[in-house]
């Protein structure tokens, strides 16, 4: 049986079909993506990371009904299947056969076990501070996080697509955020913390935001926790139990002369007051 170095290197047409089995263990498998082909219809595909003992390639799984045969860690014989040889990937469609197999006399190298992994589950961009967005070059895959503002929801002209955009801030800078499609269903609140994984840097009317990808995971996480210097220069007595203390440094952009709501009984400590 020939190996996935054998089959891609043979040469041959850039993209044929492959009907002589297949064996390859699988080394990671993506989430269900769902999008539209070229007649606008629903479709959905699954990206799995197959390797042997002699490279790693990506597979596209355009048939998820196949999907209950795949298993992190097994091994198994695909049939009937496309070879994209540019892009080296492995294409299985409704004719295609994904059958379960013994596992490798030969163990497969680690670091082709993590090739795999990484082509159907790429690790995360970096996570960058919202200010830095600013000057990041268009296009450019970054991950953030920040606080949510504020919301709005729209319609794509055209197609019932569905996005929300989001204002979101951190301490360095505020931004818009466009969710897209799936992730635009998912319930977020105002002041709520979340993270952002994988979203794309765009500009529209010389204002520069960000946009999610296939590849975005939206979470919450906690507040982080937030040490900062100021000089307060009013302040103001609420109910005689509260302070609202006014700052005359900027937090983030579009707000000046930020408050800040203290607690009596914990300034009394530190200004031995009584």
């Amino acid at each position: 049986m020939k190996t996935l170095k054998d089959v891609f290197d043979d040469g041959g047409a850039s993209s044929a079909p492959y009907t002589t089995a297949l064996k390859v263990q699988i080394c990671g498998i993506a989430d269900i993506k769902n999008y539209r082909n070229a007649n606008g219809e629903q479709r959905q595909s699954i990206t799995v990371g197959f390797a042997d003992h002699t490279m790693a390639v990506k597979g596209i799984l355009y048939d998820v009904s196949k999907a209950n045969v795949l298993r992190n860690g097994g091994t198994v014989m695909l049939l009937n299947v496309i070879l994209k040889k540019d892009l080296k990937t492995i294409v299985m469609t409704n004719r295609s056969k994904v059958l379960k197999t013994g596992p490798f006399q030969q163990a497969v190298p680690e670091y082709f076990l993590k090739q795999g992994q990484d082509l159907a589950c790429p690790p995360p961009a970096e996570l960058v501070a919202i200010n830095k967005i600013k000057t990041s070059p268009v296009k450019t895959m970054v991950s953030i996080r920040g606080q949510e503002e504020m919301e709005r929801k729209v319609k794509v002209a055209g197609e019932d697509t569905a996005v929300r955009t989001l204002k979101i801030k951190d301490q360095t800078a505020a931004c818009k955020v466009s969710l897209w499609r799936d992730l635009s269903k998912i319930k977020t609140t105002v002041g709520q913390h979340i993270e952002l994984t994988n979203v794309i840097v765009q500009v529209c009317q010389e204002e520069k935001s960000v946009s999610t990808t296939s590849r975005t995971k939206l979470v919450e996480i906690a507040a982080p926790e937030v040490v900062r210097k100021i000089t307060v220069i009013a302040y103001d007595v609420i109910d005689g139990e509260f302070l609202t203390l006014t700052s005359d440094v900027a937090d983030v952009e579009d707000e000046d002369y930020p408050e800040f709501e203290v607690p009596l009984p914990s300034l009394q400590k530190p200004l031995h007051a009584s």
